[in-house]
């Protein structure tokens, strides 16, 4: 059995959950970055009018006498009450940043460090400052504000210092760490239902190739009826894969069928010559047939010889043909001549079943094709041989050749037995034979048909056949060339 990382369904299952792990930490990671910067906006913004809000309280409880800046008793109060409400942390300092004022009232009458009191002078009005620098002076802050504190002093504006405001960074953390907690446990919920989808569909995917693998494990040891079940797969791809190894165990099926009949047909043309050789060399050494005989005897042994050879050859040409041995040399043929000429060899023949022959040829009498004469000859010879042999006593034998967009179409058609329409489609495959009973056909082992579409297909051109109403007809077509 192959490992479970081997397999197909564990690849798409790992793959998908990490495919949908990956997209949520970055969907994620993403909302995070984003809430983080909203949230920043809204506290930058909210610092923003606190500190205008200050300056609108504590502005008309400051006095200025001489150089000094009097604030009033109750405005600590009031910037403790409104660092409450707000949540952030609020403070008054002078122009040296010394702090006057702060609503938690902790760093009252200290001084603030230069880098924050010269971040706050820099600026004309409202400074925000970085966590670097404001945690100098605030500990565990990670951003402020600052803007000036101004007095109007009879129609003139006199600096009273700077408002720094920081915003209550426990309430922002609780915010953002109860968003995390939930933002979490719904993405390790999404990850496991994404996962357990993830699950079905990979067996989902899978089973229809587990089940082509056992199908197929069932033709590699000689079964082959197994077929996918396509109706099950519900994917348009599976389904044309299925239907085609569906397609192809047929096409294996109808080969272990054909190679099986090929075998009894062979072993039957062996057996009956080999035993009627054997007999009558046998009679002749005993003395058993007398010496009259002895030559038509000879002859009848000659005659299954030749037969014997004429299907070792054809054997021996399929082979050379299908492995690339058989060269073809195409060279110009009048088709029109050597197709007559191989007609009238079977003029015995067409005379003893009485044929009337009709003849369909181009004017002149001449018609020049690319082509290799001695394969050419040979299909001619196959299929005249097959119309002449069944056809029927006192029938028609037509040749024809037509040319038509460049193409000479050579047809050879007789009256006789209509081939059954769900045997017409094989006629061509290799030791197929429409005659089971072999009462008609007692010389043939289904190879010539096959010997004449390889020939043809090897040429690059088509054959077809047809049969229909007691006519059968075998065209097929030549490529025009010019005269040599």
């Amino acid at each position: 059995m192959k490992p479970i990382h081997k397999t197909i369904f564990y690849r798409y299952f790992i793959r998908s959950v990490i495919l949908l792990t990956a997209s949520t930490l970055a969907l994620s990671s993403a909302f995070v970055v984003g809430a983080s910067r909203i949230l920043g906006a809204q506290q930058q913004r909210r610092m923003e009018l606190a500190v205008q809000r200050i300056h609108g309280y504590i502005g008309p409880g400051l006095t200025f006498s001489g150089l000094t800046v009097t604030y009033r008793p109750d405005l600590a109060d009031i910037l403790a009450l409104m660092g409450d409400t707000g949540d952030m942390r609020i403070l008054i300092c002078d122009t040296n940043g010394g702090v006057k004022l702060d609503s938690t009232g902790e760093y009252v009458n200290k001084t603030l460090p230069e880098r924050v009191v010269a971040a706050m002078k820099s600026a004309e009005g409202f400074a925000t400052l970085s966590a670097r620098v404001i945690r100098e002076a605030l500990p565990g802050a990670v951003s402020a504000i600052s803007a000036p504190l101004t007095i109007d002093w009879f129609g003139e504006t006199i600096s009273a210092g700077y408002i720094l405001t920081s915003p209550n960074q426990e309430g922002t953390r609780m915010l953002m760490w109860e968003f995390l907690r939930n933002w979490s446990l719904m993405s390790v919920v999404v990850v496991l239902l994404a996962g357990v989808t993830a699950y079905i569909s990979a067996r989902r995917q899978a089973r229809p190739l587990r089940q082509m693998a056992s199908c197929a494990h069932c033709l590699t040891h000689g079964d082959f009826t197994a077929r996918a079940d396509v109706e099950e797969m519900q994917d348009g791809e599976i389904q044309d894969l299925a239907k085609a190894f569906n397609g192809m165990a047929e096409t294996l099926q109808r080969g272990e069928e054909l190679r099986r009949g090929f075998i009894a047909n062979v072993s039957h043309e062996l057996k009956t010559p080999m035993t009627t050789i054997s007999g009558f060399i046998g009679g002749i050494l005993d003395g058993t047939v007398p010496e009259e005989r002895r030559a038509e005897t000879l002859q009848i042994v000659r005659d299954e010889v030749m037969r014997l050879s004429r299907l070792v050859e054809s054997t021996a040409n399929l082979t050379r043909l299908q492995t690339g041995q058989l060269e073809l040399r195409p060279v110009p043929v009048d088709i029109s001549e050597l197709s007559l000429r191989i007609l009238l060899g079977f003029e015995g023949r067409i005379e003893e079943k009485g044929l009337a022959v009709r003849l369909d040829v181009p004017e002149g009498g001449t018609l020049f094709v690319q082509a290799d004469p001695d394969s050419i000859t040979q299909v001619l010879t196959n299929l005249l041989d097959n119309a002449v042999k069944f056809s029927a006593p006192g029938g028609e034998l037509s040749l024809s050749i037509k040319m038509a967009g460049g193409k000479a179409r050579i047809s050879i058609a007789n009256d006789g037995n209509t081939i059954p329409p769900e045997d017409l489609p094989y006629v061509f495959d290799r030791f197929y034979k429409a005659d089971r009973s072999r009462s008609i056909d007692r010389t043939g082992l289904g190879l010539g048909l096959f010997l004449v579409k390889s020939i043809i297909n090897a040429h690059n051109e088509d054959i077809t056949a047809a049969s229909a109403d007691g006519r059968t007809e075998f065209a097929f077509t030549l490529t025009e060339c010019k005269r040599p």
